[in-house]
């Protein structure tokens, strides 16, 4: 079935500070996911206390916590809430019901993400943003004022309850004592699972994976409402057009950095030196009490990043140019993502080249840096000669119901 007079958006119509935005991102996303991947299994929430032996590597990860951790997935989640934004506004620029499209386009997300998670890494987010999507076009028709009085209204509850959730993780944490004695059940199961990903057959592994991602999915059930809120965070840039005319919005991105960094900086520089800290004593329930601090103010940091961006992209002179080749990855976002995920269980895992226990932290960043490299190179290669990443392609063509000329000769403007 086609979908007559809709269309994806062309050349001319893409707003490159969001790509590359997006392409920073990607950086950020998989700094984060690398200890992930290095770790295994994904319900592995904390690193275990010999990943930190080394000072190199207790350096390494209090750099993550402090400056990736929380605050790349609530960008990519802003971005995409602006994506939402900006494409109802062109389907109802040329007098289309956007609901049945941006619906079909969740729903094709949704599969991918349930792919991915089932059979490539449990820590795939693409499922739960499609879920969350679809209560975002509950939202579509609010007006900006409302849109930002829900965001404030989430993050006050979601704050209310990780402190109070904290604080009693921190009193419990007073009488817990030693976390090897916790949880024997649940340590003796993840354990299991690592040694399946580790060293067992693409099979032996996926039999753990099945369960793993039911589990994975009622945890980050628990996300969707941070998820939501910066969802409803880049609605509200998209109902004001804040990217679209950046130049005019350049004293709002200021306040946002002004803001968002010391605050962020100074709260998530807190929360990593208490969550080191309460690793390097094995106290798990400390180590909570801490993680509901960067639950809390991650986003706050997304935010300053954004801020400091945007103005960024209209004060200095030459930096499109030079984030141009970033900006390429970002639009290949979705195939990046998903390379990823490939590229890294492929290096870890048994039924690939089995590198387990043989990279640290502090080799992960180096070993991250490299990968998001080559995107960056490959995604500019690439978008010489096609309009779309090979997953973009597909998620436009399966949602338009046409196959999508891939060639940019072709290009549809």
């Amino acid at each position: 079935m086609q979908i007559t007079d809709a269309r994806p958006v062309g050349e001319s119509e893409r707003i490159h500070a969001l790509d590359a935005l997006r392409g920073i991102a990607l950086l950020g996303i998989l700094m984060v996911n690398m200890g992930t991947f290095k770790g295994l299994s994904t319900l592995e929430i904390l690193p275990r206390a010999e990943s930190l032996a080394q000072p190199a590597d207790q350096n390494a990860f209090w750099f993550i916590q402090w400056l990736f951790t929380g605050k790349f997935y609530p960008i990519f989640a802003f971005l995409f809430g602006l994506g939402f934004a900006l494409q109802i506004g062109r389907l109802a620029a040329r007098a289309l019901n956007p609901t049945g499209i941006m619906l079909r386009r969740l729903l094709i997300l949704l599969l991918m993400g349930a792919l991915h998670g089932l059979f490539i890494w449990t820590g795939d987010v693409l499922l739960i943003y499609a879920l969350a999507g679809m209560i975002l076009l509950l939202f579509r028709s609010f007006s900006p004022r409302a849109v930002l009085l829900w965001v404030l209204g989430l993050w006050g509850v979601q704050a209310l309850c990780c402190l109070s959730c904290g604080g009693l993780a921190f009193w419990a944490a007073q009488f817990a004592g030693d976390s090897a004695a916790q949880s024997d059940f649940f340590t003796t199961y993840i354990e299991q699972g690592r040694q399946a990903y580790a060293s067992g057959s693409y099979w032996e592994a996926q039999k753990f994976r099945f369960v793993e991602w039911l589990l994975m999915f009622v945890n980050a059930i628990f996300f969707a409402p941070n998820v939501l809120m910066m969802f409803l965070v880049g609605l509200y840039f998209g109902k004001l057009g804040v990217f679209e005319r950046l130049g005019e919005y350049r004293r709002l991105m200021l306040w946002l950095a002004v803001i968002g960094l010391p605050i962020g900086l100074t709260a998530n520089g807190l929360y990593a030196t208490g969550l080191l800290s309460a690793l390097r004593a094995k106290n798990e329930m400390l180590s909570y009490a801490w993680l509901s601090l960067g639950i809390i103010f991650g986003p706050v940091l997304s935010l300053g990043y954004i801020g400091a961006f945007g103005w960024l992209w209209t004060a200095v002179e030459g930096l499109q140019r030079a984030l141009a080749p970033i900006a390429a990855a970002g639009r290949m976002a979705l195939t990046n993502y998903l390379t990823q995920s490939v590229v890294c269980t492929l290096l870890f895992y048994g039924y690939g080249l089995g590198l387990h226990d043989r990279v640290g932290i502090a080799q992960g960043v180096l070993l991250t840096g490299v990968i998001w490299g080559v995107q960056v190179i490959l995604s500019t290669l690439w978008l010489t000669r096609f309009q779309y990443g090979p997953m973009e392609w597909l998620w436009r063509s399966l949602t338009y119901g046409k196959r999508m000329p891939m060639r940019r000769s072709a290009e549809v403007v």
